[in-house]
């Protein structure tokens, strides 16, 4: 298959390549393309006058942040011209890792790993052989991350699967939903 980016390729534009629900609404002198696959959301602005099996190309704004933005550019591309993506773009919420990093302090706990071993799967070995200390902040992080997965285990599993709902005076101590930078 010819690259999406390629200006001889042999196959033009054609809407039922791209994946999933579609939506196409006029707006004035072009058209707005929607597309969704399940999480995954595409959006284009088509010429009027694009027909089936026409070239076509993209054309993204040049600024500052260009090339932090380019791999989602080409994802783009690439849902247009009818490839689903593998994963969506989406950041990982603070409160989504405290749970993973506590799910994962669990497994090291239950398999009778010890703290410094736990400590170097969640925050690397480098980071545990520089900051690993008696009284020091990586091991507060890690018994913080321990009491956090021993009482996911112990009352709050439910709540995070969704089972119980969730209500004010049983919300966990430690909260954050904020996107992690």
């Amino acid at each position: 298959m010819a690259s999406v980016h390629d200006p001889d390729r042999l196959d033009g534009f054609d809407l039922w390549r791209v994946p999933g629900h579609k939506r196409l609404v006029h707006a004035g002198g072009h058209l707005v393309l929607t597309a969704e696959r399940g999480p995954y959301q595409a959006h284009a602005t088509v010429a009027a006058d694009l027909a089936h099996g026409s070239p076509y190309g993209f054309a993204v704004p040049l600024d500052a942040h260009v090339r932090t933005r380019l791999p989602h550019y080409q994802a783009d591309a690439r849902f247009l011209a009818g490839t689903v993506p593998s994963a969506a773009f989406r950041p990982a919420s603070r409160s989504n890792l405290m749970h993973l990093h506590a799910l994962q302090a669990l497994d090291g706990l239950l398999a009778q790993a010890h703290h410094r071993d736990i400590a170097m799967a969640l925050f690397g070995e480098d980071a545990v052989r520089a900051r690993w200390t008696r009284d020091g902040e990586l091991r507060a992080q890690l018994r913080h991350v321990l009491a956090r997965a021993e009482g996911l285990m112990r009352r709050d599993y439910l709540r995070l699967a969704g089972v119980r709902p969730t209500h004010a005076r049983m919300r966990s101590r430690v909260g954050g939903d904020e996107t992690a930078h």
